[in-house]
């Protein structure tokens, strides 16, 4: 985790995703390529065997170093000395607040040098040895400067060449960061692109299984409609024919959308004369019901005339027998109704 104060916000591709603060010592996974820093992914993999990404299974031997040009953004980030809060104003780039905090901070902690008699005048010796002995790396060693030696940063940098394009070199950073984010979003958009594209093939292949024995694929058209070809004359018949098996004269202007709409009219009117049918056939049995009453009371009437007559016959035969007159009185003769 970074102790450092960051004068500008920094980009959140250089941001490590467990302890939220820029890259430290940025590590990239092999499996994976996910960055982080060495000392939080080794502290996440002591809890769970996991990329903290993506869940996929993580071992520190799948560890390796990142990326040089990541290492370089996250040493080039400004920052501001430790000892800010005590009153230093100082900002550099974090590659070299070491030297900074070791040589030129008046805040920093110092051990006390100062002992009694010979013992302290022998070891400020040895301390003035070591310091004339120490070398020092310019400040523009993660651009390319290779020097090492015994002259302090800033009394290098009078003949550093790569002072002189300090201005240059931190234009280039920019454009590499920004040619980093645009990276990135690139690759997001095509992941984007290849998602839409499996989507795509999936509604592709639930069209083909309803199209059914209907699909056909480019190798099966005929030579009129395969790729390259110019396609069949007027006169050589319904170039869609091989679309439609057992099918004839298919309008060829037509398309999907105006088929269905044609199938989806014919229907209607299908169902409209389905209908008029109906209503003609209602209206004949209603017909034909009232003729067969009429005709049923007319044959009820011609019953009833027969019940009379056989009455009326009845009534004079028992009239002759039991010596009674006839029609008990009733003028005229049934029989003759």
């Amino acid at each position: 985790m970074s102790i450092y104060n960051y004068v500008d916000t920094p980009n959140n591709n250089l941001i490590c995703c467990i302890c939220r603060a820029p890259f430290t010592e940025p590590t990239t996974t092999r499996t994976c390529a996910h960055t982080f820093c060495y000392e939080c992914i080794l502290r996440a993999l002591s809890h769970s065997p996991l990329c903290p990404v993506d869940r996929s299974p993580l071992a520190p031997t799948d560890l390796c170093p990142a990326n040089p040009i990541v290492r370089s953004l996250v040493d080039e980030l400004l920052v501001e000395c430790i000892h800010q809060p005590e009153g230093c104003a100082y900002t550099c780039q974090r590659q070299v607040m070491p030297l900074h905090l070791r040589d030129e901070c008046e805040y920093a902690e110092v051990a006390c040098g100062e002992k009694e008699g010979g013992e302290g005048k022998e070891e400020e010796t040895e301390e003035r040895g070591e310091s004339e002995s120490e070398t020092y790396t310019c400040t523009h060693a993660g651009v390319g400067c290779p020097y090492k030696g015994t002259l302090k940063p800033a009394e290098h940098l009078e003949t550093c060449p790569y002072e002189s394009l300090k201005e240059f070199i931190a234009a280039n950073t920019g454009r590499v960061s920004l040619l980093t984010e645009q990276n990135v979003m690139l690759r997001h958009r095509v992941d984007i692109l290849e998602g839409t594209v499996h989507t795509q093939r999936k509604e592709m292949n639930v069209v083909k299984n309803v199209l059914g024995p209907w699909f056909r694929t480019s190798s099966e058209l005929p030579l009129g409609m395969q790729a390259g070809s110019a396609g069949p004359s007027s006169g050589e018949g319904d170039a869609l024919a091989a679309y439609f098996p057992g099918r004839t004269g298919v309008d060829v202007e037509s398309t999907l959308d105006g088929t269905l709409t044609g199938l989806r009219e014919s229907v209607a009117g299908l169902a409209a004369g389905v209908d008029a049918v109906g209503r003609r056939s209602e209206m004949a049995l209603a017909n034909e019901t009232l003729r067969l009453g009429e005709e049923m009371m007319s044959i009820r009437a011609q019953m009833h005339g027969l019940r009379m007559q056989v009455h009326g016959m009845m009534m004079d035969r028992n009239a002759v027998e039991y010596g009674r007159p006839p029609n008990f009185g009733v003028p005229g003769s049934i029989t003759k109704l």
